[in-house]
């Protein structure tokens, strides 16, 4: 009986022993086969854009393909959905930004845990985005927009319930005291339209959208939303320049994968996408629109994952956004 029970000892043991092994033979082994890197958005948003520009280079660096693949729906949930549905091998993967972290707050049912069933890979880049009214509008300052929403009700345009576009927007209407009413449009670029043409009055879009439109003659600039001035928009102030205390809103977008995935599995890829950031070519196509290449570590990901979904709660609740 105790020989027995020694040997059953034994076994859990070895076994024991051998997972960290198991998982570093499979990791060694990674990737066999292609990788799916799921998006939320459609075609040409920036979310899109962002996955194929690495998508192609990752594949080399890690040796098999990196396949794009839009599966568009309820602000993102429905590509995280499916990524967690998948095996947590790492072949299945999401690129994912802003509207991840406010996911939790906006929907009452949402399937998964954000906190504990997603994974940081990596950090690819953030972006702020820039206050712009139509270039016939009389609006120069922010004040003139104060003012004007003294005198009539104002509307924005902007991407739709928990786009970056909506919560710059309600920050400002916070800060300044103003009166504004949101218009979600099914994309950021039509919002800049609307804007352009007169059908909404102000919205924030992101730095190449506002300074294409800048070039045509279509659009007004005010000021961007980091805490520095952007090397695209040198002559634009910041929001903080012109007096809004405290206001910072940065646009971020990154990898994640199931947090069941071997460690040493997500390790791999988040070394094959820091190698693919180093880059040159790769570099200037991210920053193209005015985009800071960032770049990190899982662990590191992971922290500001759970921190981004806690600040985004506070400000859902202060804000008073609901689900439209």
């Amino acid at each position: 009986m105790l020989k027995r029970a020694l040997g059953v000892l034994l076994t859990g043991i070895s076994l024991q022993l051998s997972a960290p092994a198991m998982a570093a033979d499979a990791a060694a082994d990674f990737p066999s086969r292609p990788l799916r890197l799921l998006v939320g958005s459609p075609p040409g948003a920036s979310t899109d854009t962002y996955a194929r520009i690495i998508a192609e280079p990752l594949g080399k660096a890690l040796g098999q393909n990196v396949v794009v693949e839009n599966r568009t729906g309820a602000s993102g949930i429905v590509a995280t959905s499916a990524m967690l549905n998948a095996p947590a091998d790492g072949y299945t993967l999401q690129f994912v930004y802003t509207s991840y972290s406010l996911a939790p707050s906006l929907y009452k049912d949402l399937p998964y845990d954000a906190g504990k069933d997603v994974a940081g890979v990596s950090m690819v880049v953030t972006s702020p985005l820039t206050l712009v009214v139509s270039a016939a509008s009389p609006i120069k300052r922010i004040e003139d927009l104060v003012e004007l929403s003294r005198k009539r009700s104002l509307n924005y345009g902007s991407a739709g319930v928990g786009s970056g576009g909506h919560l710059t927007a309600e920050m400002l209407r916070l800060s300044t005291g103003m009166q504004a009413v949101h218009v979600p449009y099914r994309g950021a670029a039509p919002a800049a339209s609307a804007v352009a043409a007169g059908d909404v009055d102000f919205a924030f879009v992101a730095q190449v959208t506002a300074k294409e439109l800048m070039n045509a003659g279509k659009l007004r600039p005010l000021a961007v939303t980091s805490t520095r001035r952007t090397p695209m928009l040198p002559d634009v102030p910041t929001m903080q320049e012109l007096g809004v205390k405290d206001y910072e809103f940065l646009n971020w977008f990154g990898v994640v994968a199931s947090s069941r995935t071997p460690p040493a599995i997500v390790e791999k890829i988040s070394r094959g996408i820091a190698q693919v950031l180093k880059q040159p070519d790769v570099r200037t196509r991210l920053g193209s629109d005015g985009s800071d290449v960032v770049g990190s570590s899982p662990a590191e990901f992971d922290r500001f994952l759970r921190e981004d979904i806690r600040k985004s709660g506070e400000l859902v609740r202060q804000i008073g956004i609901k689900q439209e």
